[in-house]
């Protein structure tokens, strides 16, 4: 059994308190952010909510970071560490199917990955801190980031100076997930992968269907190259998916180009490289066996994501105040997917933490959630941000 100080109890009455008084606020946001979503870079009225909100709680304010990106800044009562805390604000090329009243009201845009929650999570949390300011020393920086569905904002922002003035010592950042309400998922070491993405083409020499032998069919070359691709298997966690194949105009037409489209995704640099260097020779010795040629344009996309140890079990401490022992779900696998929040923890200790409270799968054009996840995670984050400035 772990007791507390009559201090420490104190502090965490005060956010409960704050974190009530907000709740019924912050979910009217997440709605207002969820009916109107906004794709990669192009976040202007999600950004201007953002910032009104932050200036209205009494953050300083830096608009415009990275293009639609905005930065708050909180201030303690004195010197200390800075803890940067980030929320990915853009939505996903996806039509809503969800009949609720807050449906998205925009043709082809949807916020199904739950960035409209990780938004008012981190608004949530800056309207408790800024409130108890005067209460811990050091900085809280609130980065709002652009554009992680699409080619990621938060290098961008990390060249802009966002780990500086003042200087970032530590990040921490939430996901929601299908996890139960009121619970966390958190592990240590690698807990997203990097999630590159390539293209094949494929260049034969079309011809009639009537006639294959005197063709060389880059559809059956693409077959076979993802055959092959799709059957990887390595020692280290690893995945390699091909997700679209075009090619052809009409049935009796062998055509004389295909394109093949992935993603390849491991947990370690090495993996990755040798996952890199397989699509390359395989899609190669395929297409020239078959007398034709693979070109493969690879993008290497984010680095795998790694959570800090000690940053890992200060998260867990100040989750367990909150919500309690029993809902903190230790995960032992990493996820295949990945986020640019890895760039910030190639830079400082970090913490990535699954946050419970989807009912709807991630990604699916009915995503919803049970929005009393929305202060839970405002109040988690904000304990987690005390005891790492040394408050409590």
């Amino acid at each position: 059994m772990r007791f507390f100080s009559s201090a420490y109890i104190k502090e965490l009455l005060l956010l409960f308190k704050i974190t009530a008084e907000k709740e019924k606020e912050l979910i009217q946001l997440r709605r207002r952010l969820h009916m109107n979503p906004e794709l990669g870079f192009s976040e202007y009225e999600t950004s201007n909510l953002i910032a009104e909100y932050l200036e209205k709680s009494g953050v300083e304010v830096t608009r415009g970071v990275a293009k639609t990106g905005v930065v708050g800044l909180i201030r303690g009562k004195g010197d200390g560490k800075t803890l940067l805390l980030r929320a990915d604000i853009d939505a996903l090329p996806m039509q809503e199917t969800a009949e609720c009243e807050y449906a998205s009201l925009r043709n082809g845009a949807m916020h199904a990955c739950g960035h409209d929650v990780h938004t008012a999570v981190l608004l949530g949390a800056a309207g408790i801190l800024s409130e108890t300011r005067g209460n811990f020393p050091g900085n809280i920086k609130l980065v709002f980031q652009p554009a992680e569905e699409s080619i990621g904002g938060a290098l961008p922002m990390i060249e802009a100076g966002v780990m500086e003035n003042p200087r970032v010592d530590g990040a921490a950042a939430f996901h929601i997930s299908e996890l139960p309400l009121g619970s966390i998922g958190i592990k240590k070491g690698c807990v997203t992968a990097s999630p590159d993405h390539f293209h094949i083409r494929i260049t034969g020499r079309g011809g009639h269907g009537a006639s294959p032998e005197s063709c060389v069919n880059p559809v059956e070359i693409g077959s076979r190259i993802a055959t092959r691709l799709n059957n990887i298997r390595l020692d280290m966690p690893s995945v390699v998916s091909i997700c679209a194949f075009q090619s052809g105009t009409g049935e009796n037409i062998i055509p004389d180009t295909a394109l093949l489209m992935g993603t390849a995704r491991a947990l370690d640099k090495a993996t990755r490289q040798r996952l890199y260097e397989m699509i390359l020779s395989i899609s190669d010795e395929v297409a020239t066996s078959l007398g034709g040629k693979a070109e493969v344009d690879y993008r290497f996309l984010y680095p795998p994501g790694e959570n800090d140890a000690d940053m890992t079990d200060m998260f867990i401490k100040a989750a367990e105040a909150v919500i309690g022992r029993e809902n903190i779900i230790y995960q032992e696998k990493s996820q295949m997917v990945g986020d640019d929040f890895s760039y910030f923890a190639e830079r400082v200790p970090s913490c990535y933490v699954q946050l419970g409270g989807a009912i709807r799968p991630l990604h699916s054009s009915d995503f919803d959630v049970d929005e009393r996840c929305i202060s839970i995670g405002a109040e988690i984050m904000s304990h987690f941000a005390l005891k790492f400035l040394g408050s409590i």
